[in-house]
């Protein structure tokens, strides 16, 4: 049906007729955050305009020094175990933001021809 159906009253009343759920549909951008990774979650999402950059532009890293002005200013202390997680999230992003790097550029199959 797409874009042009969801605000159609005839097809809101038709859904409560047959019962579908009234609750709105939960976006993909939703994120479940386990209570004991709350603290670091909060910490990394503050501080996500303190990222240290090479001269190409990719993100090395946090600068930690300046996300702590962040943190304090938001009222964030992190713990050294929430500092663990923080860190492993950081290497976690870093990660994945390399992965596109090493994907390559053609589906199929690559040879290598070696003598």
């Amino acid at each position: 049906m797409g874009d042009l159906a969801t605000n159609s009253k005839h097809l809101d009343d038709d859904l409560a007729h047959f019962g579908a759920p009234v609750e709105p549909v939960k976006s993909k951008a939703d994120l479940y955050v386990l209570p004991q990774n709350w603290n670091a979650v909060k910490a990394l999402s503050r501080a996500n305009t303190q990222w240290q950059y090479c001269k190409d532009g990719v993100e090395l890293a946090l600068d930690y020094a300046r996300a702590e002005i962040a943190w304090r200013y938001a009222g964030i202390a992190l713990t050294p175990t929430d500092f663990d997680k923080l860190q492993y999230l950081e290497r976690t992003i870093i990660k994945l933001l390399r992965q596109t790097d090493e994907k390559p550029t053609e589906f199929g199959l690559t040879y290598t021809i070696r003598r």
